[in-house]
């Protein structure tokens, strides 16, 4: 008894072998072979879940979101930064997933070491940003009197200097286009996003 291979019952599911293929196909499966049978329905099972990816789709929130975040992310002209930490990507504690929670960063620079610490206030829509910058050489890790300002889009919602631990914190209301600038002056500063503070993001369902 002549089979049909495995890619020729995948385009049988797919229904696009030709008439006269199709009719031997039928054909042989009518007479009764198993194996083929089994190889057509794994194909239709395949076949049957990719169809259902392509009508999926994401929340509109969710993509409000991610686009919101993505447009404070820097640009190529801007320095490089990358993100070696992030509270919300570590699996959630037993009975305190959806929290009123914080939620912390790490990120790296040619330069530094930015511990970020994003903290939700019960009242309106506010947060609160504690945060570290240590240098990445020398001997004094500490980097002090760097100027540290929160901003939507380009402009300032909160400013503050790091002491000389390099900590700083300050409060500040929630929005979509939010950001962290250290140092410099403007085009030469470092530019970090602000995850997870949209406005309204956080008074009800935490830092999400």
């Amino acid at each position: 008894m002549k089979h049909f291979s495995e890619a020729q019952w995948a385009d049988f599911a797919r229904n696009v072998v030709s008439m006269t293929e199709k009719i031997d196909m039928q054909e042989h499966l009518h007479n009764g072979c198993q194996s083929c049978a089994n190889a057509l329905e794994l194909w239709q099972n395949v076949f049957s879940i990719a169809s259902g990816e392509r009508v999926f789709t994401p929340p509109s929130e969710t993509v409000r979101v991610v686009k919101s975040q993505f447009g404070a992310m820097v640009s190529q002209e801007n320095r490089s930064f990358r993100l070696l930490f992030d509270s919300s990507l570590q699996p959630a504690a037993a009975g305190i997933r959806g929290s009123f929670s914080a939620r912390q960063f790490l990120y790296e620079t040619e330069e530094y070491y930015i511990d970020l610490r994003i903290e939700p206030r019960r009242e309106a829509d506010r947060a609160c940003l504690v945060g570290q910058i240590l240098t990445r050489k020398g001997m004094d890790r500490a980097a002090s009197g760097v100027a540290v300002r929160i901003q939507e889009g380009k402009r300032a919602v909160a400013e503050t200097t790091a002491n000389r631990f390099g900590e700083f914190q300050m409060e500040f209301d929630g929005a979509d286009d939010l950001c962290i600038s250290i140092g410099g002056n403007e085009g030469n500063e470092i530019l970090l996003p602000l995850y997870g503070v949209q406005s309204n993001s956080f008074k009800t369902r935490g830092l999400q």
